[in-house]
């Protein structure tokens, strides 16, 4: 994919957004959760989204992963709740591990979700051929037909398991920023694998960072709208040195969050199999500065930012999601090696 064609596709997608259940439209039926809208799956398939990264052999486009995160940047401004980062980066891996999936996968029909791992005193056990145990939630689980569940411990394999395969038994909730989940209990229910669960955990916490970036680029440029419309004292809010000095540190922090988005994406392209260096760092900074920063930002709005009718605290919330899944900032923040990391540069 070229960049002329990757500008007509963000041109497009920032259009759809705009017109199909935008946040704004979603916040004022946020005690009922935040869904997708009837039918925006199937549509996603008719523009060719699904089929993206899926390589040409395999009736996909054929697009980077520098070019997903564009994507992914504008679905995660508008806070889509359509699972579409996972869809990017991991189809096709599961394409290539098992061929068949491809074309369904390219044409919307398989839908994928992923399972975090068991919490402290779950297990999984697979056979082989059947998967039985539980796991605590489900990323994109909603409108899912297939569920990826990664094996812990010993075994390093990605499973696919049809979710209207008869043994599995769902417990509905709802995740802090209104988007469904479920615990899942699987009693011998059949399984493939699909390929490796860390690298797939991995990708899935590349496609955090990347719908971040967008949440992020979002509130602050709704906060500065706010900060130049809002008068106090005759004057603007916007022209306190005090505020613009603060705006100026969250502003730093996007722009960090943004450049450490471009080179995970980068590293990706560059090494398939990994390992990216750059993944932990980028998926902490999540946790750590980015909601600082949109916290700073929910304080300079002033007490409307912490109303469920403002669409400032849903981006928070979801980046609290984001900060969550697929390793926390604690986990990945240990898996950085300071000395190496030191010495290379």
């Amino acid at each position: 994919m070229d960049n002329d064609d990757l500008s007509l596709l963000l041109s497009s997608a920032e259009r759809w957004f705009a017109g199909h259940a935008p946040l704004a439209e979603r916040v004022a039926a946020f005690r009922d959760g935040h869904h997708e809208p009837a039918g925006a799956w199937a549509r996603f398939a008719e523009m060719g989204w699904t089929a993206l990264t899926l390589p040409e052999a395999q009736g996909g486009f054929g697009a980077s992963t520098v070019q997903a995160f564009e994507l992914l940047r504008r679905a995660g401004a508008d806070a889509r709740p359509e699972p579409l980062g996972l869809h990017l980066l991991l189809a096709p891996g599961v394409a290539e591990t098992l061929p068949d999936t491809a074309e369904a996968l390219a044409d919307g029909r398989m839908r994928l979700a992923l399972a975090e791992p068991p919490q402290r005193g779950g297990a999984l056990a697979w056979n082989g051929r059947q998967l039985s145990g539980s796991v605590p939630l489900a990323d994109g689980l909603e409108h899912a037909t297939h569920l990826l569940v990664p094996l812990c411990g010993g075994a390093d394999a990605l499973l696919l398991v049809d979710l209207a395969a008869a043994g599995i038994e769902r417990t509905p909730a709802r995740l802090v920023d209104g988007r469904a989940t479920a615990r899942l209990a699987f009693d011998g229910v059949s399984a493939r694998v699909a390929g490796e669960a860390a690298r797939a955990r991995d990708l899935a916490a590349a496609a955090c960072v990347a719908d971040a970036g967008g949440v992020f680029e979002a509130a602050f440029t709704m906060t500065l709208d706010y900060l130049k419309q809002r008068v106090q004292f005759g004057k603007p809010l916007a022209s306190q040195q005090a505020i613009q000095h603060r705006m100026a540190e969250v502003f730093c922090d996007l722009q960090q969050q943004l450049a450490l988005a471009g080179r995970l994406a980068a590293e990706i392209d560059a090494e398939p199999a990994g390992p990216w260096p750059t993944l932990p760092v980028a998926k902490s900074f999540v946790g750590r500065r980015v909601l600082r920063g949109v916290g700073a930002l929910i304080q300079l709005s002033g007490g409307i930012a912490v109303t469920e009718e403002y669409r400032l605290t849903h981006l928070y919330r979801r980046l609290h999601v984001a900060a969550q899944l697929h390793g926390a900032a604690e986990a990945q923040l240990a898996r950085i090696a300071v000395r190496a990391t030191l010495l290379a540069a």
